[in-house]
């Protein structure tokens, strides 16, 4: 099977969907004040995962627990499950005006409270997360950051071949006799060292430091983060895609996120946290999940423009296949 064609009936799980700042109205004293969710939503069962970059909570919830929960909590709404999952969804990932929440928390245990309205009556629901898997903290969070500043870094060294490139091609136009018609659009050399110097001690530097991190997981970090869970989960997929990985950059084995880690932070007695299944959805049922926005738009084109390319390649590799076999001959 090809990438292009996993890609196609692959379903997303946990693992692939980014993080979020949680933006918390009232947390306890004791409670900081960074936290992090990621959650995964099914037709009538959710997986969230929550931290605070210390701890680490996880709750699946699903059919008649969660049922119980919701009319516990709110016994004068009446509504089909996936539309009870759909409000908890968005107050979770869009809380706007009228929502509110709030966050206790213990080694053990962390109490998410959602403040809202359904139908114009008051909503509450409780996310209850119990202490996650100490392989979920590595799986969902150490290792992908560690791959998302790898990946930025390779992106970087190939904009500063870029933009080197440039310099020896307006140095030819100037070799030519070309002038910019501005002053002020003229540009020096690319230096790189002057460049990582003029960044380190810029005011755009302390202000990140002191942010700790908070931007990473913006729009452009979330789709970061998507793209190298969905890349591994292929990878995974394969045993032979594996293989070849392996070969050709001497790396260690794919297996598991684990063995990327240095000594240091790998748990050698660990062993991979085993993937929970995902409730299947049945058709004709949680159709308001399914209703387009901008986001799901955008994904959309986003995919389709992947696909484009993958077939570009998948193309490539078989005319270089074909002209072998015909050396060969």
């Amino acid at each position: 099977m090809t990438e292009l064609q996993w890609r196609r009936q692959w379903k997303p799980d946990l693992s692939s969907c980014p993080w979020k700042p949680l933006p918390i109205n009232k947390i306890d004293e004791e409670t900081g004040g960074c936290f992090l969710v990621k959650s995964k939503f099914y037709n009538d069962a959710y997986e969230v995962l929550i931290t605070d970059m210390v701890h680490f909570w996880y709750e699946k919830l699903s059919g008649a627990a969660l049922k119980r929960r919701v009319t516990e909590l709110n016994p004068s709404i009446e509504a089909p499950i996936s539309k009870i999952l759909d409000q908890i969804r968005y107050s979770l990932e869009s809380p706007g005006n009228g929502m509110q929440l709030t966050i206790s928390n213990s080694d053990d245990e962390a109490v998410l409270e959602i403040e809202s309205h359904l139908a114009g009556m008051p909503f509450l629901y409780s996310f209850k997360a119990g202490s996650a898997p100490e392989t979920m903290a590595r799986d969902h969070l150490t290792v992908p950051l560690m791959a998302m500043v790898g990946e930025l870094y390779r992106q970087q060294q190939e904009l500063f071949k870029l933009l080197e490139g440039k310099d020896r091609q307006i140095d030819d136009y100037k070799a030519q006799g070309a002038r910019v018609s501005r002053k002020f659009l003229a540009t020096a050399t690319f230096d790189e060292v002057a460049f990582q110097n003029s960044m380190i001690t810029s005011k755009g530097f302390e202000e990140e430091v002191k942010a700790c991190g908070e931007k990473a997981f913006t729009s452009c970090g979330q789709e970061l983060y998507r793209e190298i869970a969905t890349k591994r989960a292929w990878l995974l997929s394969s045993p032979i895609k594996v293989e070849k990985v392996n070969e050709s950059k001497s790396a260690p084995s794919l297996e598991s996120w684990g063995h990327r880690l240095p000594p240091s932070i790998a748990n050698k007695n660990q062993s991979p946290s085993k993937s929970v299944e995902s409730p299947q959805k049945s058709s004709g049922s949680g159709a308001s999940s399914a209703d387009s926005t901008p986001v799901k738009d955008t994904e959309l084109l986003r995919r389709q423009a992947l696909e484009r390319k993958l077939e570009q390649e998948e193309t490539k590799l078989q005319e270089k296949s074909k002209k072998k076999k015909k050396l060969k001959l």
